[in-house]
């Protein structure tokens, strides 16, 4: 394998890292911002006494929020 080749290969592979580095941590972005949303939820019903309420208001603002991540980030990078 010559030098000019395996420049053009380590630049191919450095390009195509850049362009996937946004969406490697999307999956945990994602989970992280739905159980954040359910786990204020659970705090807010042991804190308040009420049962679901709050887990199910958390869970369903955390996966707006991850819904509302996931969007931006497809519609930037497009």
């Amino acid at each position: 394998m010559s030098p000019e080749n395996k420049d053009g290969d380590s630049r191919a592979w450095e390009r195509a890292l850049r362009e996937m580095a946004p969406y490697l941590g999307l999956g945990g972005t994602l989970a992280v911002t739905v159980l954040g949303g359910v786990g204020i939820g659970h705090w807010l019903d042991g804190r308040l006494g009420t049962t679901p309420a709050f887990v199910l208001a958390g869970a369903l603002v955390g996966i707006l929020a991850a819904g509302y991540h996931f969007y931006r980030l497809v519609r930037v990078k497009r």
